[in-house]
């Protein structure tokens, strides 16, 4: 093939977005439609059913650093197809639970598994290898399908909700997922230099964002000891758990003001839409822009959605809050994946990304969960909102620990890899 062909990386791009809309719209996205039929069915507590949403992101972003070098050294379209019969095979297994336990074992952790390999770190990684200088607005248009599953999804699944229920819901998430496995397939390739491509279509590779080590691998040995790794991984490993916690309470939240599951439904799905636009945005300005900036612009927006929410707002200010707060949301992947790239380079995004995931584990496992049992104990969500705003200000000052600019990397031994 010659690079006057067609370059592959846009077709990667588009194929990233339809897997991330189905790993996060059917796992993350849709998830608190889910939670008053599950209080209901199981009798259980909404601490009790989120816990369910923090043991799917614990396992997934602890099973990140085995699937990141993986990722970085093996077939990434093997990964994803097999990520996604995973997928499939857990929800279609699901509707046959008879107890919380067995839905936990699913959701939690195979489901969880599926969705590491389908979803954001598969494809933001395959995406990071095919982009250099277009490399923000690549991922923000990948990213765009978390967002996108959202607004597609959330109110068909209100929909199918009201009327089948949820274990029929659940088999045509199963079905709806096959469907990507043909398009993972035929486009995804883990390099241009596979389809003798260079990166971003271009006759040769620039060195820009990381370039210059481009080609270095790092070790988890190395990363560890590496301060900006750490200054990177804590502060958006809060914000991401901050976010995951508000998508999964948002149904109880809104039910709290006296909003309905098909009119949540609506707006979950309003919110993502909007969401996509600062998928886009951000991406666009990750490629102009200090990473850090934006993400303290991020950090900013959602604590100032929380800080409204204080106060109790009818269904119209609820929109409009849901929906900045979905802006900054959709705009955190983008950002944080042109971080790791500027900061690391591509040839060990996978790992990079993957034991970052692995330090947010405590974050991703306490915030939900806290959120609906602060409901829980004092009837409103009024705390939760504010230890919100608290760890956001946390975040916001270890980032300010962070220095951007490629540090010298070490080749890496047998021992470290």
């Amino acid at each position: 093939m010659t690079q006057r062909e067609p370059f592959r990386g846009w077709w990667i791009v588009g194929v990233g977005f339809a897997t991330q809309a189905v790993a996060i719209g059917f796992s993350i996205m849709t998830f608190t439609l889910f939670v008053p039929l599950l209080v209901e069915e199981f009798g259980a507590t909404r601490g009790q059913i989120t816990l369910g949403l923090s043991t799917l992101m614990v396992v997934m972003t602890g099973v990140g650093p085995i699937l990141g070098r993986l990722l970085d050294r093996r077939s990434i379209r093997g990964i994803m197809v097999a990520g996604a019969v995973l997928f499939a095979a857990c929800l279609a297994t699901m509707p046959f639970a008879t107890a919380l336990w067995q839905l936990g074992l699913l959701y939690g952790v195979g489901l969880a598994v599926g969705t590491a390999m389908l979803g954001p770190l598969a494809s933001s990684t395959v995406v990071a290898k095919w982009f250099r200088r277009k490399l923000g607005r690549a991922q923000g248009l990948t990213n765009m399908g978390g967002p996108a599953g959202g607004l597609l999804f959330a109110p068909i699944t209100g929909v199918l909700l009201a009327r089948f229920g949820w274990r029929a819901t659940l088999g045509c998430f199963a079905a709806t997922t096959l469907l990507v496995i043909p398009a993972v397939w035929a486009a995804v390739r883990n390099s241009p230099a596979d389809l003798g491509q260079h990166p971003d279509g271009e006759p040769a590779a620039p060195e820009v964002l990381g370039e210059a080590h481009g080609g270095a691998v790092w070790g988890a040995a190395r990363l560890v000891r590496e301060r900006a790794f750490w200054c990177m991984a804590l502060p958006v490993g809060l914000l991401m758990s901050i976010s995951t916690a508000w998508t999964v309470n948002f149904a109880p939240f809104a039910a709290d003001l006296g909003v309905g599951m098909a009119q949540a439904s609506l707006f979950i799905g309003v919110a993502a839409g909007i969401g996509i636009l600062g998928t886009l945005l951000f991406g666009a300005l990750a490629d102009r822009f200090d990473g850090r900036a934006l993400l303290w612009t991020l950090m900013g927006l959602h604590a100032a959605g929380f800080a409204y929410l204080r106060t109790l707002p009818g269904q119209a200010e609820l929109l409009a809050m849901a929906s900045l707060i979905g802006v900054a949301g959709g705009g955190m992947m983008p950002v944080y994946a042109s971080l790791i790239s500027r900061i690391f380079g591509p040839s060990s995004f996978g790992s990079v990304m993957g034991l970052a995931g692995l330090t947010m584990v405590p974050f991703f496992f306490v915030m939900p969960p806290l959120a609906a049992s602060l409901r829980d104990a004092s009837g409103s969500y009024v705390s939760a909102f504010g230890v919100f705003i608290a760890a956001l200000g946390v975040a916001a000052g270890i980032l300010g620990l962070l220095r951007v600019g490629a540090p010298e990397p070490v080749a890496v031994r047998p021992a470290e890899a």
